[in-house]
């Protein structure tokens, strides 16, 4: 009895190190939000890559002027700390645009198991995603779809680079986003407003 209660002790010793130490996990999250408004008018707010005006935690961007695959837009964050993305498709017909972040600033520098570590001021790695503007008769539908990595990519990552830390921040980057840009519209929207779904 003795033995198997080892047995099993050791087990369980083995499961919880492999959980805690796996790799990373690529996420999806999807946010949607529906405006009073025509989707044209939404469309026309959001629909030109260098302009995020529309967006409260981005201050400024400097872009091309242009919405052809391969534009760059660099975006100064409110909070401090640029991000640089890339243009990846975009589709006027589909009221849609799909980019990608190519580089980021360092928030902080933290040790961790040793060594220096950087911690982007968005806290993903391989981050991509889609903003859509769906017609839905009177109202607008507007959906949100980011899919990326923890920003730290080894084994036992620090809480600064975890998933939910990348999760939070993306979550909370995609929300602000669309109930400001519902505000334009609707002044009553509410965080309670968007819909959201995180699939690994």
């Amino acid at each position: 009895m003795k033995k198997i209660t080892i047995f099993v002790s050791a087990l369980v010793f083995f499961f919880t190190a492999a959980v805690n130490a796996h790799g990373p996990v690529r996420a999806k999250q999807i946010l949607s939000i529906t405006i009073k408004a025509p989707a044209d008018q939404v469309w026309e707010v959001i629909k030109n890559f260098d302009d995020m005006s529309w967006h409260p935690d981005i201050k400024s961007v400097e872009g091309d002027g242009t919405n052809k695959k391969g534009a760059v837009r660099v975006l100064t964050l409110a909070g401090g700390g640029k991000i640089t993305e890339e243009l990846k498709a975009y589709k006027e017909d589909k009221k849609s645009y799909k980019y990608k972040i190519t580089d980021m600033s360092t928030a902080k520098t933290i040790q961790h198991s040793g060594q220096s570590e950087d911690v982007p001021v968005l806290p993903v790695n391989n981050y991509q995603a889609t903003i859509t503007v769906k017609d839905k008769g009177d109202e607008a539908e507007v959906t949100w779809v980011a899919t990326y990595y923890r920003a730290y990519l080894n084994n036992n990552p620090p809480p600064e680079m975890d998933e939910d830390a990348a999760d939070e921040a993306v979550k909370t980057v995609l929300t602000n986003g669309l109930v400001s840009l519902a505000k334009k519209f609707d002044p009553s929207v509410s965080e309670s407003d968007v819909k959201v779904k995180i699939k690994r």
